[in-house]
């Protein structure tokens, strides 16, 4: 919630089928976080994950994310697009890579985040102040210069953020 910073929906998923990898450095999950004996988390079934979204979706909320598209692909559910507020579409220049949640928190947040394993809620809370950073450096027109400033700072440390050389002591 953009305006307290409190968790809307922290639900997770119950498996179908059996996992025989939880690729817990990328997912963050382990084989007791979907255990309906042992996990600290809300767990529930697909469908009912799908219908609180489409509720969302329907009364108009607007999602902030990092890679949110692809996210609303996955499920299957359409979302328009004035809905969607993309920090990887926002803070990307035309026909460039795109920057990581990471590299980005690390260079406008001076934020360390996903250190060890992946964390929705941090995640979240990463892409809602960059998509704030963003807002506040349109209303000044700088978000273009800041952006190739990025991208010159990002090709030096091959877009892993480098405390040792931060870009605010970047100079190209």
């Amino acid at each position: 919630d953009e305006r307290t910073g409190g968790t809307i929906i922290d639900d997770y998923i119950l498996p179908t089928e059996s996992i025989v990898d939880y690729k817990t450095r990328f997912s963050g999950l382990t084989e007791t976080d979907l255990d309906p004996l042992t996990s600290p988390h809300h767990l529930v079934h697909l469908r009912t994950a799908y219908l609180k979204l489409r509720l969302l979706v329907d009364r108009g909320c607007v999602f902030v994310g990092h890679g949110l598209r692809g996210d609303f692909r996955v499920v299957n559910i359409f979302v328009p697009p004035d809905q969607i507020k993309d920090t990887v579409e926002l803070w990307c220049l035309p026909d460039q890579r795109k920057l990581s949640l990471r590299f980005l928190a690390a260079c406008l947040l001076e934020a360390d985040i996903q250190g060890e394993t992946h964390d929705s809620i941090e995640d979240a809370r990463g892409a809602l102040a960059l998509y704030k950073k963003y807002l506040e450096l349109d209303a000044k027109g700088e978000v273009t210069s800041t952006l190739q400033r990025l991208y010159d700072y990002g090709r030096t440390v091959d877009f892993k953020y480098d405390p040792a050389r931060p870009i605010r002591d970047f100079t190209k």
